[in-house]
């Protein structure tokens, strides 16, 4: 009798797992973007300045302009803001995290998306850094992006601190 009931035992509890949410473990850590810097205020002008900047250069190469969305400006913000908290010029987050994983948590489509960072100076002069031959300048000239995103951040010491996340919405 009880060999006959193990695998019915077993049958129930396969049955409960998909049915019985698990509590998250408890090393979780929260979503990308949640676990970024704070959103400072940034700079709002300065953002639509870097913005205009690309859509500038693309332009004066004869390329299609980009379309600003807000998932990309809060993905661009937030980062721009983690930058200014570590004071270093990456698009690395200070969690670890990369664009990608900061589109999924704000549930915009992976697929393209890229990021460029800077920082010192003004928007133009960093699309400026960013034209120099090289793969950021394939990245703001290439026309897989149809979309943009730009956030700047000034440091406690005064620094900007620019960040632009371009994507193509491929949905």
């Amino acid at each position: 009798m009880f060999r006959s009931s193990v695998p019915f035992a077993c049958a129930l509890l396969l049955a409960a797992c998909d049915t019985v949410p698990l509590p998250p473990p408890q090393d979780a850590q929260p979503p990308a973007e949640q676990a970024l810097a704070a959103q400072c205020s940034g700079d709002a002008t300065l953002s639509a300045r870097l913005s205009s900047a690309v859509n500038a250069a693309r332009s004066a190469e004869g390329k299609t302009l980009l379309e600003t969305v807000a998932p990309l400006d809060q993905i661009a913000q937030s980062h721009a803001c983690d930058m200014a908290r570590m004071g270093r010029a990456s698009v690395a987050g200070s969690n670890g995290s990369n664009v990608v994983d900061r589109a999924r948590a704000v549930e915009y489509p992976t697929c393209g998306v890229v990021q460029l960072v800077g920082a010192g100076g003004t928007p133009e002069g960093t699309v400026s850094a960013w034209l120099v031959p090289g793969p950021q300048r394939e990245q703001v000239l290439g026309q897989l992006s149809y979309q943009i995103g730009s956030g700047v951040a000034r440091g406690s010491d005064g620094r900007l601190w620019h960040s632009t996340v371009l994507g193509n919405n491929c949905q």
